[in-house]
């Protein structure tokens, strides 16, 4: 089996790889789909001209941001919620964070594109990994139908984690650390929070089809933001991508 002999991760690449072909292929053969020429390079999708469209906050203030643990996801607290933002400001962030959080969720083939880059997938792994390792340690318990499905969930989650540190890296350059504690922006709060919400919606049955055996004191959602911002924060320690310059 694919899956035992290869690792899930990649059994996934290859699953994505062979369904879309296979449909091109498909619509070829009945006519219904006509090869065009690869598009240049400037007409793809970049996320800096995504974020051209976005009203840009009076006030994104610089916060720390530590390694994350599941537990900051539990209490479903506002984000910031400790550090008595103004209410204007705070309605500033959020308006920013739905905007950019929609971009990420939205984006096209998010996950094969995070697959084809070579610094942002041994990212993505890892989150997945160090996701997994939790989630036994909390004695979820995962059955082998589905697996494939809870896995690509999560990285899928990794993957929007990966984006929004990318952009945060597009815009303020290489990250700044106090030991480790990574200084990014409120906004980014805002749209973890953002971004988390719409991919439990989307991908909370996945996840759900995968665990065999979930504690009582342990909510298997939390899997989800977890992920993604394992992602986020490892992401940061990287240098500023270069795919998306403009």
């Amino acid at each position: 089996m694919a899956v035992l002999r290869f690792g899930v991760l990649p059994t996934i690449l290859v699953m994505m790889v062979g369904v879309t072909s296979a449909v091109l292929v498909g619509r070829h053969r009945a006519g219904r789909f006509t090869v065009r020429p690869r598009a240049r390079r400037g007409q793809e999708w970049r996320p800096t001209v995504q974020h051209a469209e976005l009203p840009t906050p009076a006030d994104d203030p610089a916060i720390g941001y530590p390694e994350p643990s599941v537990e900051q996801f539990a209490a479903r607290t506002p984000p910031l919620a400790h550090l008595k933002l103004e209410g204007g400001l705070r309605t500033a962030l959020d308006g920013f964070a739905l905007g950019r959080a929609k971009r990420i969720v939205e984006a096209p083939d998010l996950l094969s594109h995070a697959a084809a880059d070579a610094e942002s997938w041994p990212v993505v792994e890892l989150a997945v990994q160090k996701t997994l390792e939790l989630a036994r340690g909390r004695g979820v318990g995962i059955q082998a139908e589905g697996q494939v499905g809870l896995q690509k969930a999560l990285a899928l989650s990794a993957a929007r984690g990966v984006l929004l540190a990318e952009w945060r890296q597009l815009e303020d350059g290489k990250t700044v650390w106090d030991g480790p504690v990574a200084r990014i922006r409120a906004s980014d709060a805002f749209t973890i929070q953002r971004v988390s919400e719409a991919t439990e919606r989307q991908q909370l049955p996945d996840l759900f089809a995968g665990i065999a055996r979930r504690p009582q004191d342990f909510e298997v959602r939390l899997l989800l933001p977890y992920a993604l911002t394992t992602a986020f924060y490892l992401r940061l320690q990287g240098n500023p991508p270069n795919a998306f310059a403009a």
